[in-house]
C-alpha cells in the first residue's frame, strides 16, 4: 500500500512510518483546536494585524517596565552597600530619619543633641551616600 501526504496540495510518496506519525500529530492538532473551541478559549494572536501584535493590546500601561525594575533593583543594592559603608552614629542617623520617619526635632529630644547639629551631620552623610552611588 502507497502513502501519501499532501504538501501544497501536491501528493508527496512517504513511508508508513513518516505518514502515521504525520496523522498522529494532525490528529492531535484537531484535538487541541476543537478542545479550545469547546472551551471557548480565545487567542491574543487571532487579534494581530500587520501594524500591531495583538498581545499588546493587553498590556498593563500602568505596571513598572522591566528595564525601570530592574534599575531600581540596581540602585537599591548600590544603596545597601554604601549605607553599610557608614559608621554605626551615621547609620543610626539614616535609619531614625528615614526607616522610622523621625524628624530632626524629635531626633534631637531623645538624643539631646541640638537640632542645628543634627541637621550638619545628615547633610554630611547625605552627601558622603551621594559620592557612594555615584563612583
Amino acid at each position: 500500500m502507497d502513502y501519501y501526504i499532501k504538501v501544497n496540495n501536491t501528493p508527496v510518496p512517504v513511508t508508513e512510518e513518516v505518514y502515521k506519525a504525520y496523522c498522529h500529530g494532525a490528529r492531535k492538532e484537531r484535538y487541541f483546536r476543537e478542545s479550545d473551541i469547546r472551551n471557548q478559549t480565545f487567542f491574543y494572536d487571532a487579534l494581530d494585524t500587520e501594524e500591531l501584535n495583538g498581545s499588546d493590546m493587553f498590556c498593563d500601561l500602568s505596571a513598572e517596565s522591566v528595564e525601570a525594575a530592574a534599575e531600581k533593583h540596581i540602585l537599591l543594592e548600590k544603596l545597601k552597600g554604601s549605607i553599610a559603608d557608614l559608621n554605626d552614629e551615621e547609620r543610626h542617623l539614616i535609619c531614625r530619619l528615614y526607616v522610622y520617619g523621625d524628624s530632626l526635632r524629635q531626633l534631637s529630644r531623645t538624643s539631646n543633641i541640638p537640632v542645628t547639629t543634627l541637621h550638619a551631620r545628615h547633610q554630611r552623610v547625605l552627601k558622603k551616600l551621594k559620592f557612594f552611588l555615584e563612583n
